[in-house]
């Protein structure tokens, strides 16, 4: 229709009647919906007045034309106005040609300011009295224009029209005067409950809507929680792995409060610290890839391997040895360290001579720290024991020393006994990958190995069971540090010597692929 005003806001167009109200913001009971966050959830609106549609801001987000903030416009020509910013959605009304005059004529003046023929008035009768009388009611050419209805809590309506046409108390009655048969406080028949609130201007409820949808979308911006759990960052397993370890302490005061038994503490801990030391030793030792499905099933196999083994062979063989004499803190040593390093030995033989396969030193020496967080876990849940038991007993005596010493033993056992299983059997670990892929020294390297191994492993022992003071103890495990961490720095490097020298002579993965490469290039 040609008398119709026409909205285009977010890529959809609008198109409304003369005389009612269009309301324009980001909520969905809008008349003109516009998405953006930036909009107002009560934006504006528009009306129709005696002038035609004026356009008139609501929210505190504003309104721009042509970069310039407006507040309130008389629609006489098509323009596009800005929400928000300046640079914001862009809403483009387009009012209805000669809107202003060809719906709202003088008392019958058309546009061009001549008496028009469609609706002339009576010079005489009841009619020209009731136009004379009334001036300011402004007939249309056929039919009253419907005064704008005031949506409820959306603000003050447009001003009505004043004159002597607005409604008028009646004679002798003042503003507070009470019409007859009415007690005080009740409405008269020529009031109404809606009347003061016409004449009041401020919008109270809008603007506290407004805050709150300000508000809401602050939020929506500074704390994105639905984009959070659409991201697939969430798979990442540094991202799990925190999440675990932040969570996992509760987790076991919820399940493990009423436990009886007092190696549960050191199973839960133990278990909770290895993962930790793995992703450590992983970083320094840095295994060369391709590694996948097929080094995942050994590392599970090593595992199995030293539970059952520990169980049925290491226990029993360490309960008739004597760790506070030399000798027998060398045999233990021999006996826990062989514990780890068989499943690395068999492991690398049987994927040598059934599927022909070698794999790389470092990955060897990975798998032998696997072997040695196994059974530092198993160990630890032994010992926590005697640690809790110590606590206890400190408790019952009030003595505040032994229970630290106890409590110290107990974190020791838990954070560090699984560690030290783990440099000790990565050292052993290195020399059997070395003998497996140079198999000319095979036996005296993988002995080598262990020996070293468990040499460290047996003075570890001895001083603890003979000496107070823990000083060389630290040493000790400085030197086992220091040991392991040369071997990951130059685990390369060495392979690379044993492979150059005619003493280790043998092939490795790694010169199988220079083999092949020469081979193709001579070709």
């Amino acid at each position: 229709m040609v008398n119709e005003l026409r909205v285009s806001a977010d890529g959809r167009q609008y198109s409304f009647a003369q005389g009612r109200t269009v309301r324009i913001g980001r909520s969905m009971d809008n008349d003109v919906v516009v998405s953006d966050p930036t909009v107002s959830r009560r934006h504006a609106r528009l009306a129709w007045g005696p002038d035609g549609w004026v356009f008139e801001g609501l929210g505190r987000a504003g309104t721009f034309l042509r970069g310039s903030a407006v507040t309130r416009l008389a629609l006489s020509e098509p323009v596009e106005l800005s929400l928000a910013s300046p640079h914001g959605p862009v809403v483009r009304l387009e009012p209805p040609r000669q809107a202003s005059t060809a719906a709202m004529p003088e008392a019958g003046v058309t546009a061009g300011g001549d008496r028009g023929p469609a609706a002339p008035l009576s010079t005489d009768g009841p009619a020209a009295a009731v136009a004379g009388s009334l001036p300011a009611a402004r007939p249309g050419p056929g039919a009253p224009v419907p005064p704008v209805p005031a949506p409820a809590n959306r603000g003050a309506p447009f001003p009505p029209a004043t004159g002597p046409a607005a409604p008028l108390p009646p004679a002798g009655r003042g503003a507070g005067a009470q019409a007859p048969g009415t007690a005080a406080g009740q409405a008269g028949p020529h009031q109404t409950a809606a009347m003061p609130r016409i004449q009041v201007p401020p919008r109270l409820s809008e603007a506290a809507a407004e805050a709150r949808d300000e508000l809401a979308s602050a939020a929506a911006i500074l704390v994105p929680v639905r984009s959070w759990l659409k991201d697939p960052g969430w798979r990442q397993g540094l991202r799990l792995l925190v999440i675990a370890y932040a969570l996992l302490p509760l987790i076991f005061l919820a399940l493990f409060a009423s436990s009886g038994n007092l190696t549960t503490p050191g199973w839960a801990y133990s278990l909770y610290v290895a993962p930790l030391w793995g992703v450590a030793f992983w970083l320094l030792i840095r295994p060369p890839e391709p590694y996948g499905r097929r080094e995942l099933l050994i590392g599970i196999g090593i595992v199995i391997w030293v539970m059952i083994w520990m169980s049925i062979v290491t226990i029993n063989v360490n309960a008739s040895l004597n760790p506070k004499s030399l000798g027998g803190a060398l045999l233990l040593g021999f006996n826990e360290e062989i514990t780890k390093a068989l499943p690395i030995l068999v492991a690398a033989l049987a994927l040598l001579k059934l599927r022909s396969v070698k794999l790389d030193v470092r990955m060897w020496m990975f798998l032998g720290t696997v072997a040695g967080l196994t059974f530092g876990v198993r160990e630890a849940s032994q010992y926590t024991t005697v640690a809790i038991e110590h606590i206890a007993a400190a408790a019952m005596h009030h003595s505040a020393n032994a229970a630290v010493l106890g409590a110290l033993s107990f974190a020791y056992r838990v954070f560090v006994d699984g560690f030290q299983h783990a440099i000790w059997a990565g050292v052993a670990a290195f020399f059997i990958g070395i003998a497996v892929n140079y198999p000319r020294r095979r036996v005296p390297l993988i002995l080598f190995g262990v020996t070293v191994a468990a040499v460290l492993h047996a003075l570890n022992d001895w001083y603890l069971s003979n000496f107070a003071s823990p000083w060389p103890w630290i040493l000790l495990q400085a030197l086992s540090l220091l040991l392991f961490l040369g071997y990951t720095m130059s685990a390369a490097s060495i392979e690379r010597k044993v492979r150059r020298t005619p003493l280790f002579r043998g092939e490795s993965m790694i010169m199988d692929k220079f083999s092949e490469t020469g081979q193709h290039r001579r070709a």
